[in-house]
C-alpha cells in the first residue's frame, strides 16, 4: 500500500514574532527612505515637474495614505483581493464590489530572505516576495484575503505553494498557445471559475450590470494611459521613469481616482507640447526598456541609471508587464450578454499578451510584432534587453530578438543583473557606454 504523508509541514519555518517584527521593522524603514530618495532623483532630474506627478508620488508610498484608504475599506467589510502577475482578471474583482491590488515584490533586502528557503537561482522577484511572506513586509499582501496567482512560470507555480501555507491561494493556468480553441476553451473555464471564488469570498454575485460597469471603469483607464504613451510618441514632454510610476501606482490605486489623475497630467503634459517646454533635450537618445518586470521601489535601478547617465537616455516606451502593457489593451465586447463579457475578459488577458510564457508555430510571433511596432512608432534609437538573473522565459527570447532588430539596424543591449544595489556601478558603465553609441548614431541622423 502506498505510504500517504499526512500533516503540515510549511515551506517557511517559524520564526519568533519578536524577530520578525524586528526584520520588518528594519526593511520597511529601508523601503521609505528608498521611496523617498527615488522620487527625490526623479525631481532633481526633472525640477519643473507637472504638479499632477504630487499625487502619483503620494501613491507610490505603500505605507501612506491609500494604505490607510484600503485598511479602513477593509474594517468598512470590503475585500481585498491580492494578485500576482498582470493576467489575473481585474474586472471581476472590482465587480464584486472587492479591491484588486498587485503584489509582486520589488524589495531587493526582502530577496536576501528568500534565498534561506529557495535556491539564489530562482528569479528574484519570487525570492523576494517570499521574503516579504516571512516578515509581513507587505501591507498589501498582509491585508489580503485571497491571492491569485496566474501559473505563468516555474517560479510562479511554486510561489503559490509557499504562500498557501498562511493564506488563500487561488492559482490560474493561462494557456501556452494562446490562439488554439482548445486553450481559449480551458482559459475561459479558469476565469469563470475565479469567478465563482470572487462571488464566494464577497458574498457578491457578479451580475451583467456589475461587469459592465467594472468593465467600463477599465476602459476609461485604458483610454487614459493611452492617451499618456501617444504625447511620449513626440518629442520629451514627460521622463520616462514618471510615465513609469503612473503605470504602477494603478497596480493598488483607487482605478477611478488613477484615471481621474492621469487624465489631468494629460492636460497638463499637452498644454507643455504647446509651450514646447520639453523634460529634456529633443536629440537626448530614444530608449525601449524591455525584458524582466520592474517593481517598484527598489527596481527602479536601470530606470535611474538609464536618465541620471552623462549622456543622459530618456524611455520613450517599455514593453514590461509592470509597465505599458498593463492596461494598453481594453476588454472589447461586442455584445453585453454575461456569456460576452466573460469571453472578452478572457481574451484580454490573452490574444494582447506579449508575455514569453506564449508561443506558438512561429514562435512567440505576437511579441516581436509589437516591439517592431512601437520601435517605429516611438522612433525608439535603442532598446535594453533587460532580464533579471533566474528569469528563463525572458533570457531565452533575446536572441531571436536580437538578430531581428540586427536586421533593422536598430541597437540592442542585453542588461542582467540581480536584485541588488552592488552592481550599480558595474550596471552605470555599461548603460553609458549604450547611450554614448546611442548619441553618436543620433548626432549622425539626417534632418527631415
Amino acid at each position: 500500500m502506498a505510504t500517504k504523508f499526512e500533516g503540515n509541514v510549511k515551506a517557511i519555518p517559524e520564526m519568533p514574532p519578536k524577530e520578525i517584527e524586528e526584520i520588518r521593522s528594519s526593511m520597511e524603514s529601508v523601503s521609505r527612505k528608498v521611496i523617498a530618495e527615488n522620487i527625490e532623483r526623479m525631481k532633481k532630474t526633472w525640477p519643473n515637474r507637472p504638479k499632477t506627478m504630487q499625487y502619483f508620488d503620494e501613491i507610490s508610498n505603500f505605507f501612506g495614505q491609500r494604505l490607510e484608504d484600503i485598511r479602513a475599506q477593509k474594517e468598512a467589510g470590503k475585500k481585498i483581493v491580492a494578485y500576482s502577475c498582470m493576467f489575473a482578471p481585474i474586472e471581476l474583482i472590482l465587480a464584486a464590489g472587492a479591491i484588486p491590488v498587485r503584489i509582486d515584490s520589488g524589495w531587493y533586502d526582502a530577496a536576501k530572505l528568500g534565498d534561506k528557503i529557495v535556491p539564489v537561482e530562482v528569479c528574484p522577484v519570487i525570492r523576494s516576495a517570499i521574503g516579504t511572506q516571512m516578515v509581513n513586509l507587505s501591507p498589501y499582501l498582509e491585508l489580503s484575503d485571497a491571492v491569485i496567482i496566474p501559473l505563468t512560470c516555474d517560479g510562479r507555480t511554486k510561489l503559490s505553494e509557499i504562500l498557501r501555507d498562511d493564506r488563500t491561494v487561488w492559482t490560474m493556468c493561462p494557456p501556452r498557445i494562446k490562439d488554439s480553441p482548445e486553450s481559449r476553451k480551458l482559459w475561459v473555464e479558469e476565469v469563470k471559475a475565479v469567478k465563482k471564488k470572487i462571488e464566494d469570498l464577497t458574498g457578491t454575485e457578479i451580475t451583467g450590470k456589475r461587469l459592465r460597469s467594472a468593465i467600463e471603469l477599465t476602459q476609461k483607464a485604458t483610454k487614459a494611459i493611452r492617451r499618456l504613451q501617444e504625447i511620449r510618441k513626440g518629442n520629451p514632454v514627460i521622463m520616462g521613469r514618471d510615465a513609469m510610476l503612473v503605470n504602477q501606482t494603478s497596480m493598488w490605486d483607487d482605478l477611478k481616482k488613477w484615471m481621474q489623475k492621469t487624465e489631468e497630467l494629460c492636460d497638463e503634459l499637452e498644454n507643455r507640447i504647446e509651450q514646447k517646454n520639453w523634460a529634456c533635450s529633443p536629440d537626448t537618445p530614444r530608449v525601449m526598456v524591455t525584458g524582466t518586470p520592474m517593481i517598484w521601489p527598489d527596481n527602479w535601478k536601470i530606470p535611474n541609471l538609464i536618465e541620471e547617465s552623462n549622456p543622459q537616455g530618456v524611455i520613450v516606451v517599455d514593453e514590461l508587464c509592470s509597465g505599458d502593457r498593463l492596461l494598453y489593451d481594453p476588454v472589447g465586447v461586442d455584445e453585453w450578454t454575461m456569456s460576452d463579457m466573460i469571453d472578452a475578459v478572457a481574451d484580454r488577458y490573452t490574444l494582447a499578451s506579449t508575455c514569453p510564457c506564449f508561443t506558438s508555430e512561429h514562435g512567440n510571433e505576437d511579441r516581436i510584432n509589437w516591439l517592431l511596432d512601437r520601435i517605429k512608432e516611438y522612433r525608439v534609437d535603442g532598446v535594453i534587453y533587460y532580464v533579471l538573473r533566474g528569469c528563463i522565459l525572458y533570457a531565452m527570447e533575446y536572441a531571436r530578438i536580437k538578430r531581428i532588430l540586427d536586421r533593422m539596424n536598430v541597437p540592442i543591449y542585453y542588461l542582467d543583473t540581480e536584485y541588488t544595489r552592488e552592481d550599480v556601478g558595474q550596471m552605470k558603465t555599461r548603460v553609458e557606454a549604450f547611450l554614448e553609441m546611442l548619441e553618436t548614431r543620433v548626432a549622425l541622423k539626417p534632418v527631415n
